[in-house]
């Protein structure tokens, strides 16, 4: 008998369904090739070959019957389980009834199908439906589901997988596809590409032939020849997909994202990239950080930090943003899309702060403090035994019969000190920043022992930055920094860019929640640490500190890892440098800045549909 085949596509609800194609002979069969549709295009959860309606999102695996057979009657002879007719409508069709024009195939299972169609003009027709089907595997071969389950971007460095294609490799994110195809159809290894989209459906990169060797199907899926690929690595840069262990198996991906397959440029199937499939947390799907970011200029009205001037340096803090994002997938954490993120290039602030108890944190003794803001004088009077914060209360209920609005922090304990300081940030009615001064005719403080100073920023020869002693407070100038920008939103961080830190010799640094300072959830980087992206990636090291609260870092008390984000010392411009995230550091992002943490970094983000085009 002649074979005729018939296939169309489905694209985005609506069929594009080439001329009808039959034999003169009323006997001839008619062969549709279909793929087993397991994936989740409507990203519901559910196979799209499980559902009992399909709406039109789930619709893209789906082959139109022919306009020839509407009218007929379908009888299974042989495999109904492994396809089924879908109306225009998305409701399956129960064998035996009559096809109503609009009508779809939808492979479920890989095998054979022999269908009968009768018709009145043509009599029996026979309909071969040929059901190949996907798989993916794990490092152990266990099937990891392309509906309810998903890819994940690499965590560990380019290595050689030795063995077959049945043997075991220690990879967790890299996986196996296996293609298994009914043994009526050619004996070659399928031709298959493999795209890289984005949330948005945007190509990323590709893979355009997929190679496959013979492999062992599995024990029931006799009338079924098998075939596999290497693991597939998933990655973020052209650092890791070039490196010649690994080239011809990785890609670049991104979070929440998909990974298609294709055969002959149409979509076969695919799976969504998100964060781990199994941590010590669970498994990890799209959670986001919400960032707000700011580049000093070095002077008022002067050059940024970066860039040049204010567009550019947008733009080069936004490519930060997007590489540490990037990076950060590895844990299935995303900041959002790099263009669209909040940066503003900003003047240095003016001395609007006052500490009242600065390092030690002494009791006052009794005295007078005196200063001025906005040109007016404010007086307060200290008692013996008042804490630093009794103080700046005090001292904020002076400046407000004063028409000033002040903002009052506690600060940490440092190592040496007594107690706590307090900040008082003088504001104007309108949220504005005032300028506090020295009264020139009376000394700032009378009082003996209790420590009051005025804090300025001067970023011409750089930002004083704090010490292992005051790493919990931070410096005056930190902190009069710091408190101008911030604006004490507990789920927002907070990415600062400043020219350069006094003395040299750090490029970045983190203020987090367990140093229990009233900064917190912040990074501050200068632009030897925008520059040092490739080698040490410094805003997604410091960014690690704040997502999973930790103060040191894993070399600190236990084994030297230059592999690690979040190793101290590590610094090389190659896939073996510090870009990979372990799982229970991913686990720990979870627990101590996920939506069930304390006080959440993190919002679950839901998976939404990929527009994939066939």
């Amino acid at each position: 008998m002649a074979r005729v085949v018939v296939a169309g596509v489905l694209v985005a609800g609506s069929c594009a369904i080439g001329p009808t194609v039959w034999g003169a002979q009323q006997n001839e069969d008619v062969v549709v090739d279909l793929w087993a549709d397991r994936d989740d295009d409507d990203a519901n959860g559910i196979a799209d070959g499980e559902q009992q309606e399909l709406p039109v999102l789930a619709r893209t695996d789906l082959s139109p019957v022919t306009a020839s057979l509407v009218g007929a009657r379908l009888r299974v002879a042989s495999g109904g389980s492994g396809a089924r007719v879908v109306t225009a409508a998305g409701r399956p069709l129960p064998w035996g009834s009559e096809l109503p024009s609009g009508a779809f195939w939808q492979g479920l299972s890989p095998g054979r199908l022999e269908v009968t169609a009768t018709t009145k003009q043509r009599g029996d027709v026979r309909i071969i439906l040929n059901v190949s089907g996907f798989d993916m595997r794990d490092g152990e071969g266990a099937r990891v589901d392309m509906a309810t389950s998903h890819a994940s971007l690499e965590r560990t460095p380019p290595m050689r997988i030795e063995g077959g294609v049945d043997a075991p490799y220690d990879d967790f994110d890299a996986l196996r596809v296996v293609v298994s195809v009914p043994d009526a159809m050619p004996a070659d290894a399928p031709d298959l590409s493999v795209d890289s989209v984005s949330p948005l459906g945007a190509r990323l990169d590709t893979i355009p032939r997929l190679r496959l060797v013979p492999a062992a199907c599995a024990r029931d899926s006799g009338g079924l020849r098998c075939w596999a690929s290497a693991p597939i690595r998933l990655v973020v840069d052209d650092q890791d997909r070039n490196h010649p262990l690994v080239k011809d198996r990785s890609i670049k991906a991104t979070l929440g994202g998909a990974i298609v397959f294709r055969r002959g440029g149409h979509k076969a199937q695919m799976i969504r990239v998100l964060g781990p499939r199994s941590s010590p947390a669970g498994p990890i799907g799209l959670l986001r950080a919400s960032l707000r970011s700011v580049v000093l200029r070095v002077t008022p009205g002067g050059v940024p930090a970066i860039g040049g001037n204010d567009a550019s340096a947008v733009s080069a803090l936004r490519s930060e943003l997007g590489a540490a994002s990037a990076i950060w997938g590895q844990c299935g954490v995303t900041f959002g899309d790099p263009s669209s993120l909040e940066v503003r290039v900003v003047d240095p602030p003016p001395p609007h702060l006052v500490s009242i108890g600065d390092g030690l944190g002494i009791r006052a003794s009794g005295g007078e403090l005196r200063l001025r803001v906005d040109g007016k004088t404010l007086v307060v009077v200290t008692r013996a035994g008042e804490t630093p914060g009794a103080v700046a209360l005090e001292m904020t209920r002076v400046a407000e019969r004063a028409g000033f609005s002040c903002q009052v922090s506690s600060n940490a304990t440092i190592a040496p000190g007594l107690g706590p300081s307090a900040d008082v940030s003088f504001r104007r009615r309108d949220r504005t920043l005032a300028t506090a001064d020295r009264d020139p005719n009376a000394p700032l403080s009378t009082d003996a022992t209790l420590t009051v100073r005025i804090g300025s920023v001067d970023l011409s020869d750089g930002l004083e930055h704090f010490a292992d002693m005051d790493s919990m407070a931070g410096t005056l100038e930190e902190r009069t920094l710091l408190k101008a920008i911030d604006d004490g939103a507990p789920a927002l961080i907070e990415v600062v860019v400043v020219p350069l830190f006094e003395g040299g010799g750090r490029i970045g640094e983190s203020f987090i929640a367990s140093d229990r300072s009233s900064l917190r959830n912040i990074v501050v980087l200068d632009r030897a640490g925008i520059r040092a992206r490739k080698s040490s990636l410094t805003l997604a090291h410091e960014l690690g500190h704040v997502l999973m609260d930790l103060p040191g870092h894993p070399d600190d008390y236990g084994v030297d890892t230059p592999t690690l984000l979040m190793d101290s010392d590590a610094a090389e411009e190659s896939p073996f440098g510090p870009r990979r995230i372990s799982l229970e550091e991913c686990a720990r992002v979870v627990r101590e800045s996920g939506p069930g943490s304390p006080a959440p970094l993190l919002v679950a983000v839901p998976i939404a549909p990929v527009p994939v085009h066939q």
